[in-house]
């Protein structure tokens, strides 16, 4: 592709090429980036895909990338120091800030983790916490599975493999809601029910909001002990 006919093409087409050669490498996105100005100026981090950077980068032009990406407010650079700070550094307000702002801005993974760490807190944060998750647009519980839910989990588990977890949560204890649920109370201690729970499908039978998340908020408690460094 010669720099006339790059030159030519409109931003937004740039910027989609830009995005298709961050999908396959780190490498391809900076070679394609450097090969013109045109592709310099349509350089957009705030929405270029991080699929091939790892969760935690060691090496050095990872590292950098995922730094500028944060810069640009690419929710998934938040959403991964939204995690780092919240279970491995112990910073957790700051992390707190982060996963808050890659919820804003739609990330599923964080609405998930943002709004669970929120019910776990209890209080007024809980409440806050319900409203949160109440964004994925979830079928009502009691109507069975979620797609969306059993996606969160696999990348939640394979970020906290890849990390030093450093900090551990109290899952709820549960509110008296009076809403025959057929949920029983799970206890706040990892568990193998617990555990195979996790990898399970969420058809939890018939249920009210509070206790499906209280019940998610507890295997993510369970997942926390399983990763935590003694």
């Amino acid at each position: 592709m010669t720099s006339d006919i790059v030159t030519s093409l409109p931003e937004h087409m740039l910027s989609e090429i830009l995005k298709h050669a961050a999908s396959n490498s780190i490498a391809d996105f900076i070679n394609v980036k450097l090969c013109c100005k045109a592709f310099e100026r349509a350089s957009n981090y705030e929405n270029v895909s991080m699929e091939k950077v790892s969760l935690v980068p060691w090496r050095k032009c990872e590292k950098g990338f995922q730094k500028r990406c944060k810069a640009a407010n690419n929710a998934e650079a938040l959403y991964r120091k939204g995690m780092i700070n919240c279970f491995s550094r112990r910073k957790s307000e700051s992390g707190l800030r982060y996963l808050k702002k890659a919820t804003e801005k739609g990330h599923v993974e964080a609405i998930y983790t943002y709004g669970i760490i929120l019910i776990c807190l209890g209080g007024e944060l809980r409440k806050q916490g319900l409203r949160v998750l109440s964004s994925l647009h979830l079928p009502k519980p009691n109507q069975g599975n979620s797609r969306m839910i059993a996606s969160c989990r696999p990348k939640t588990e394979k970020f906290l493999r890849c990390m030093w977890v450093h900090v551990a949560l109290t899952g709820p204890k549960g509110i008296c809601c009076n809403c025959d649920c057929d949920i029983k109370e799970n206890p706040n201690h990892s568990t193998p029910s617990e555990c195979q729970a996790w990898d399970a499908s969420n058809d939890v039978g018939h249920c009210c909001d509070y206790c499906f998340w209280d019940r998610e908020a507890n295997l993510f408690c369970s997942l926390l002990r399983k990763y935590l460094v003694n």
